[in-house]
């Protein structure tokens, strides 16, 4: 007889889809580089998500808003990027925005002399939004428990003929998991993404299933609720969290 290890067993719960990183290209007003002439644009992203180490831009008028235009340029080619038009925010730079098409981890932007010299905090990289790999299921880290119900209410369906037994029929059905772990701050998921969840009164999507061997691995999947989400510090001891996510909807059962 093979006895199921429990350690196999799993809560999982799927990550919002992927996230294109923005970008903010700010470029100083006045003689941003040392001459007209071309830059290097350094750890750009195709929309298929290949890193290319540099592209050079088309020689520029040595102005904020010409420079911009011509990273535009590059970043822009073959659709890799979309940008905003260039700002003025009144300050002694301009910027433009600029997203990727390719949604996931990437590289930040950076920049390099090329027949002209950039001068000294001339360009500035700031990341507005970091492009993140998300799609997919994540495990509750360091879990120390995980468990699935599955319930039904039951009618009361007794009469004068049921020969003095209750008689029930199927009503309702309902699924609920929960699971116990350690706290990490350093886990993807844990217990500031489940108060997340339950402060924002999201619909999560979840999975209770045996850690993948590459078999006929058994899952049930559903959505639900937070229904309640703990934290335990005692003295001198691990931090520990509880959630249980409440089913909405139907539960499937497969295999992957």
């Amino acid at each position: 007889m093979a006895i199921k290890n429990a350690s196999d067993l799993l809560v999982y719960k799927k990550s919002p889809a992927n996230v294109a990183q923005i970008t903010r290209i700010r470029v100083k007003k006045v003689a941003p580089l040392s001459a007209d002439g071309t830059i290097f644009v350094q750890n750009y992203t195709t929309s298929s998500g290949v890193n290319v180490p540099q592209g050079e831009t088309v020689g520029a008028t040595n102005n904020g808003a010409t420079v911009i235009f011509r990273i535009r340029g590059v970043l822009n080619a073959n659709s890799n990027y979309t940008g905003t038009t260039t700002v003025d925010d009144g300050s002694d730079f301009v910027y433009a925005d600029f997203t990727n098409a390719y949604q996931g981890d990437v590289n930040t932007l950076s920049f390099a002399d090329g027949t002209a010299e950039i001068e000294d905090g001339a360009i500035e990289v700031i990341v507005l939004n970091s492009g993140e790999t998300l799609n997919g299921q994540e495990p509750i880290a360091h879990s120390t428990s995980a468990s699935i119900s599955f319930n039904e209410d039951l009618r009361d369906v007794t009469s004068k003929d049921s020969g003095g037994y209750q008689e029930n029929a199927g009503g309702l059905r309902s699924f609920e998991l929960s699971a116990d772990a350690l706290q990490d701050i350093n886990a993807d998921l844990d217990f500031k993404e489940f108060y997340d969840d339950i402060n924002e009164r999201n619909e999560v999507i979840v999975r209770f299933a045996e850690r993948a061997t590459g078999g006929s691995d058994v899952k049930w999947e559903g959505s639900g609720y937070i229904s309640s989400l703990s934290m335990d510090a005692g003295v001198e001891e691990n931090v520990t969290y509880s959630v249980s996510i409440t089913g909405t909807g139907v539960v499937t059962k497969g295999t992957y």
